[in-house]
């Protein structure tokens, strides 16, 4: 029976937490005790009375590519580092026993690895026809052939989908021209782009609004705390016209004032018209700095179905113009005729959050029968006329 053969953790809180973590990750994978999700998180440098530990950790983890062959298809297998620093010795180490180990989601977190980590990140991704989510943070790249490289390897991998790239621009790389190259080089490929927490700037550059205007496959863009400004949330909301396929774009703690984010949320959502409601982008959700769940410490994602959100939309105006009594006064020019229509769709307005994928309720929603009600007033002195003339023609 093999045994864990390394010395016992040390005296300190930190360096025990990381030994213990490195441990007990080995033994689940010589033992098949884990679920496919390898973790190692400590706010620890590195000791060289680590490297024995991270040894046995690195042959556990090759021998582990026979076990990972057989998880079930949709296991989201995942490599995860956080808060480690990793040194050139051990990343030697995983970098060969990664090389046949080929988990679906690499997730490398403030390691101080420098430049060598990054080209130990890009040989994993481009070595790993697996690898459907690549997260990075707090490492930055620090110079434009490796930005070149990472753009070379999406555009050409079979499985990519995802990139995050949080706080990983370094002094010499420009954060907006990172943003644009990603974009184009996983244009038919990316549904998430994160690039957030860094220093995005575009200057009055159009490319991120024309290529959202191109309706990309894209379906997640972060950017939150960067440089974004009015105008460019100005264009953005221009494009989201045109765009079905994004379901959640994040710009929060942004350069936007309230004109923005207006401008934003009425792309979203604009309630100046039924018509300008209907026309409004259903597939898109803007995050703002208010959807924040304090108790999960992460932001609040929302994704339904584009009809039952356009639903939605149009009854919550409706509901609204109701508690004001002013319904009635936009449908001067609808002819009686259309009335047995025009209540059947008011029916499946008020409908929208039945089905799947649908949004909730909406705790101001009016009764649907107040609404029949009100519609009903304004045509209740025409029914004599209309039924005397069916008479007539009868």
């Amino acid at each position: 029976k093999w045994e864990y053969p390394a010395d016992p953790p040390s005296d300190d809180d930190y360096e025990d937490l990381l030994v213990t973590q490195i441990k007990t990750e080995t033994l689940g994978m010589r033992y098949g005790t884990d679920n496919g999700e390898i973790k190692i998180a400590a706010n620890v440098l590195y000791d060289a009375d680590f490297l024995p530990h991270w040894n046995e950790f690195a042959e556990a983890l090759q021998e582990y590519q026979h076990a990972i062959r057989c998880l079930p298809a949709d296991t989201s297998s995942s490599f995860s580092v956080w808060n480690v620093e990793l040194p050139p010795a051990v990343l030697d180490l995983l970098s060969n026993a990664l090389e046949s180990t080929h988990f679906k989601i690499l997730h490398l977190q403030d390691n101080s690895f420098g430049q060598a980590g990054i080209q130990f990140s890009l040989n994993y991704m481009q070595n790993n026809p697996n690898l459907e989510a690549f997260h990075m943070s707090q490492n930055p790249f620090e110079n434009i052939d490796d930005v070149n490289r990472l753009c070379s390897i999406i555009k050409e991998h079979p499985s990519i989908h995802t990139i995050q790239l949080t706080a990983c621009c370094g002094d010499e790389v420009n954060d907006y021209n990172m943003l644009c190259s990603i974009m184009t080089a996983g244009t038919s490929r990316l549904k998430t782009i994160d690039l957030s927490n860094g220093r995005i700037s575009t200057g009055g550059s159009t490319f991120v609004p024309d290529f959202l205007k191109s309706n990309p496959i894209l379906e997640f863009l972060a950017l939150w705390k960067n440089n974004f400004v009015d105008e460019d949330a100005n264009l953005i909301a221009k494009a989201l016209k045109h765009n079905t396929n994004l379901k959640c774009l994040d710009l929060d703690n942004n350069d936007l004032t309230d004109v923005g984010w207006e401008m934003l949320l009425k792309a979203e959502f604009d309630p100046t018209s039924l018509n300008s409601a209907a026309d409004s982008n259903h597939t898109c959700h803007i995050l703002s700095q208010f959807e924040f769940n304090a108790d999960q410490n992460s932001k609040i994602y929302r994704c339904y179905h584009s009809g039952a959100v356009r639903q939605k939309k149009i009854y919550s105006l409706l509901s609204l113009r109701n508690r004001q009594c002013s319904n009635v006064q936009y449908f001067d020019d609808i002819p009686v005729e259309l009335l047995p229509d025009m209540l059947s769709s008011i029916q499946q307005y008020s409908e929208y959050h039945c089905g799947e994928d649908a949004p909730e309720q909406d705790d101001k929603d009016t009764n649907v029968l107040s609404i029949v009600f009100e519609v009903m007033r304004r045509w209740d002195g025409s029914f004599s006329v209309y039924e005397a003339a069916n008479n007539c023609s009868a």
